[in-house]
Parts: structure tokens; sequence; C-alpha cells
């Protein structure tokens, strides 16, 4: 199932107590998906779950049967017919701004319009692997740019081939919208997968400086072993200072422990950093002196 059928089911799911609140999700809908012909409403909608839904809402406010039939070219969507004056009056006038989008009697009746404005319309990526909200409204498109602006959010407009798509792409607008219509399940959601999502990154990017570092650690001891394997094959070692041939030595007899492990070998004490200095003086002195061998042969 994917992200956005969950949050539509949670909508559908959820009990509404008041009948404006029932109206204005209604009113979501059709401004969102509502077309008009010759008197007769016609609504598609991406699945017969949220039609029949729908149509429960139309009986309960107005006692209205109304016809679901399966889209034209086949798929899963449907298409929800009825007649309704006042209702037809709304979908004409919405587009071009002669009606209100609801009539706020409640609190709620924002919230619920916006829902219906995403159980028609809406479709939301899986928050885990992008941030992208999208509407896909029918002929309203500048009015619901309107209303998402008036509501402090920031929309933008995608021309496709088939249609015009309102979308999000910004985290903040899209935890802003769910918000505003009440979806606080969704909107946690969303917090939620930003979060874990920021963890992975921040737990990869340690993994990642570990790994460099332990990479360079390895690639700095194979170095340093070669070179003093050399030095001893060639009878140079020792031409290094006393104290260098004897870490030299120690290095290559323990060329499997980290720089903390080798140094707690040496007496007397030096430091971590101390023996890292050395072993760069061995591996220095020691090129110097296979170079010179080298010009000699």
């Amino acid at each position: 199932m994917s992200f956005s059928t969950e949050q539509k089911n949670h909508i559908i799911a959820q009990p509404i107590k008041n009948k404006c609140c029932k109206k204005a999700m209604l009113l979501g809908v059709l401004a969102a998906r509502a077309s008009l012909d010759d008197g007769v409403i016609s609504v598609t909608l991406d699945s017969r779950f949220t039609a029949e839904f729908v149509s429960s809402l139309i009986f309960d406010i107005y006692k209205k049967q109304v016809d679901i039939s399966t889209l034209p070219r086949g798929g899963r969507g449907c298409l929800i017919s009825f007649s309704h004056p006042s209702l037809a009056e709304y979908v004409s006038g919405f587009a071009t701004g002669e009606v209100e989008p609801y009539a706020e009697k409640c609190q709620m009746c924002q919230s619920h319009f916006l829902e219906g404005v995403f159980l028609a319309s809406g479709r939301m990526t899986d928050p885990t692997k992008q941030y992208i909200l999208e509407f896909s409204v029918k002929g309203a498109t500048e009015r619901f740019v309107e209303i998402f602006s008036e509501a402090g959010l920031s929309p933008k407009i995608s021309v496709k081939p088939r249609e015009t798509v309102i979308y999000f792409r910004n985290s903040t607008s899209i935890e802003d919208f769910f918000a505003l219509a009440g979806m606080n399940q969704t909107t946690f959601a969303l917090m939620n997968a930003k979060i874990q999502g920021e963890i992975r990154n921040n737990v990869n990017r340690v993994a990642n400086c570990e790994t460099n570092n332990i990479t360079k650690a390895v690639s700095a001891s194979a170095g340093q072993i070669a070179i003093i394997a050399e030095l001893i094959k060639k009878g140079l070692i020792s031409q290094l200072p006393d104290e260098l041939q004897k870490t030299a030595i120690l290095r290559m007899e323990h060329s499997d422990l980290s720089l903390s492990q080798l140094a707690a070998l040496i007496t007397p004490y030096i430091s971590k950093p101390g023996l890292s200095h050395r072993l760069k003086r061995i591996t220095e002195i020691g090129t110097e002196l296979l170079e010179r061998s080298k010009k000699k042969n």
C-alpha cells in the first residue's frame, strides 16, 4: 500500500461529527475533481473505496443517491455522477472565484476542506525516499494556488502532457499542509521520516569518515612496513638512528597492531603522536637510503 493510499484510508476511517465539516470535506472533493456538463456533476476519483466514501457523504448531507462506475478507459479509478442544483452552482463558480471554497461554521471546517482536496487529488511520495506532495486538480489550478498561498504555503505548478499539477517539494510546506488539514498522524509520520533520514545520514557520514581514516592508516602502515622490510633485506636498517632502528624492528614484529597498541610496547614511554612522527621519519630516511643504494648499484 502506497503512503498516499494509507493516509487517505486514515481520512476515510475517521468519524466526522459535525454536518458542516462533512459538507466542507465534500466541497473539497468537488473543488478538486468535479466537472459539470448540462447540470450533471461528474467526479473522477482514484479508487472505488474513495468513491463509495464520497457517495456516502453526499447521501448523509443531501439524501441523494449517486451512480458509481469505472472509468471509460478502465483502471482502478471510478466516476461518480449525480445532479444537484446548489452543488452544480458551486462547481461552476469555484474555479472563477464566484463562490467561497466552504462556509466556515466551526474551527474544523478548513481542515476537512483540505482533507477533501487531498482525498480527491493528492499524491504524496514515500517520505523515507523523497518529499513531494502533488495535487492533480481539475480546471481550478489558479484558484487552488491562491487558496494555498493565503494559507501561508508556497505552491508551484508543473504542466504535464495530461494534467497540470500543483506541487510542493519543501518538507516544511508539506508538513504545514497536513497540519492545516488536521492530519496529525501524517504530519508526525513525515517528521519522523525526516529525523530518521538525518540520523541515517549522520551515521553514514561518521562510518565513511571512520572507513577513510582506517584505509589511510592501513595504507600508511603497509607503506612503512614495505620500506622497513626493504631496508632489512638490503642490510641498510643499521644506518637508521638507534631509536628509529628499534622502532622499525618493533613495527615489523607487530605489524598488526595499531599505533596506540604499538606505542604501549615502547620503553621509555612515547605518545601516539610521537610514535607517528617517528614512523614518518623512518619512512623519509629509509626512502633516502634506498634511493642512494639504487644509484650505487
